[in-house]
């Protein structure tokens, strides 16, 4: 059953699937982010080591109500081949990026002091940006009017 299959029977009335809001591409970008986010300054500050936690909640309490509406296409969203090729070019980015960041904190020792923050930051926008291209894809192809 592919992507088009799944909305066309569940097509709200006014005809468009509307896609998710952007701040929760921002919330997963953080969520992906946030462990290395929380590894960078858990030592500084005790708190941030509960950063990863605070956001899984947030993200499953807004999963629970304020998405509940658009959970289904969020799962068409999540299930489909850009997403699992998203996923792929994040992990192999993340493995990439503290592999090139080893070696250069080796050559350049303050860098070292800042690996987790660079990977962080990578991770969220590339999340962030990765997941919301991913949605702006389908919704282009699912809300196209069957005469073009």
């Amino acid at each position: 059953m592919g992507e088009t299959d799944f909305t066309a029977g569940t097509r709200p009335a006014g005809g468009r699937i509307e896609g998710l809001p952007g701040w929760y591409f921002v919330l997963v970008g953080l969520l992906v982010a946030s462990n290395d986010l929380s590894r960078q300054f858990s030592d500084r500050y005790g708190w941030v080591a509960l950063l990863p936690l605070v956001l899984l909640a947030v993200h499953l309490t807004l999963w629970f109500t304020l998405l509940s509406r658009r959970r289904r296409y969020l799962r068409a969203v999540w299930r489909s081949k850009q997403a699992l090729v998203l996923v792929a070019v994040l992990f192999t980015l993340r493995l990439g990026l503290q592999w090139g960041l080893a070696k250069l904190t080796d050559e350049a020792a303050p860098l070292h002091s800042y690996t987790h923050l660079v990977i962080g930051l990578v991770m969220l926008v590339v999340t962030t940006a990765g997941a919301w291209f991913d949605q702006w894809l389908i919704l282009r192809v699912v809300n196209r009017r069957p005469d073009h």
